[in-house]
């Protein structure tokens, strides 16, 4: 069965929890009027997220972060590749399958509140909307809101709207709001971008929180380096690849950024190609040869000059 006949075939209101993410060779080229290549933002992407990590995204703005969570979102279609969330073949995934992928199976918390909240509904009333559009068990939901709002310290906040909330508040609202339907999978856009350092701290406990309790899968883009050193794993991105991943060396997620100890790691991917981070080039003098060094159960990554190469 290919990719296409499994997406068809595949129950969607019945995905085993947690999920991981696999993508094979991911390519999204954007339209561009002005040019016939069009604009290349994901340039052959690898990646393996196991299933209940808490996984962000980092790179200098253009890198192609935001592009790859809305890829993995269902939000774009990738223009090539293969990307699996469990067993889901989200590339494949066409018409109904998408809303229904994004309504049961992926939660959204974006970084500008507007986005997770409706002005005019209170933060109890945009949780039940959303529920409704994803037609959750009615007997389930007063339930539900209430478990959310109070895990977030929300309970005596449900009766006010976006605009009489803090940004915090606001942030921890929004939040319910993508965990409404009870996903398997949450994605994360900048969420402290717009929040103070107290508050960042405060949303990141929440997280880690939930990544804990729920065993929830979680993805997160982000420029807050603190933000970064507090996952189970990072990818660097930049202009499109993954360049370098980090990871935290107790499999556990830091509480406290400082004492947060990571290791640099690259990634291998189907073809055996490794993409060493620009850093480690630079301060070991790497160009355009390296050798390889077998010593032992050890493997060595030797930089080679143009002489030694031609040998």
């Amino acid at each position: 069965m290919n990719s296409s006949q499994a997406a068809k075939s595949f129950d969607l209101t019945n995905v085993p929890r947690p999920v991981g993410i696999a993508a094979r060779n991911l390519i999204k080229i954007y339209d561009d009027p002005s040019s016939d290549s069009g604009i290349i933002a994901l340039r052959g992407i690898e990646l393996n997220i196991k299933p209940g990590t808490f996984t962000s995204i980092i790179g200098p703005s253009g890198a192609g972060k935001s592009t790859l969570l809305n890829v993995i979102g269902a939000m774009y279609p990738p223009t090539a590749g293969e990307l699996y969330v469990g067993q889901i073949p989200v590339h494949s995934l066409r018409g109904w399958q998408i809303d229904s992928y994004r309504q049961r199976i992926v939660g959204f918390l974006w970084q500008l509140p507007e986005r997770n909240l409706l002005p005019e509904l209170t933060a109890k009333e945009n949780i039940e909307y959303v529920m409704a559009v994803a037609n959750y068990p009615k007997d389930k939901r007063e339930e539900r809101i209430k478990h959310l709002l109070s895990s977030v310290g929300l309970w005596n906040r449900r009766d006010h709207k976006l605009g009489q909330l803090s940004g915090g508040e606001a942030q921890r609202a929004g939040l319910c709001v993508a965990l409404a339907n009870e996903p398997a999978l949450l994605l994360a856009d900048e969420p402290t971008g717009e929040l103070d350092s107290e508050t960042t701290m405060e949303v990141i406990g929440y997280l880690q929180d939930l990544n804990r309790d729920e065993g929830l899968t979680m993805v997160v883009v982000t420029h807050d380096g603190r933000f970064e050193r507090m996952t189970h794993q990072s990818f660097y991105i930049l202009d499109g690849q993954i360049s370098g991943i980090r990871r935290s060396v107790t499999g556990e997620t830091a509480r406290d950024w400082r004492s947060a100890v990571r290791e640099e790691l690259a990634f291998v991917d189907q073809f055996g190609n490794v993409r060493i981070p620009s850093e480690l080039r630079k301060k070991h003098g790497i160009e355009d040869y390296v050798k390889f060094v077998s010593e032992g159960d050890r493997l060595f990554i030797v930089p080679a000059n143009d002489e030694e190469a031609a040998k």
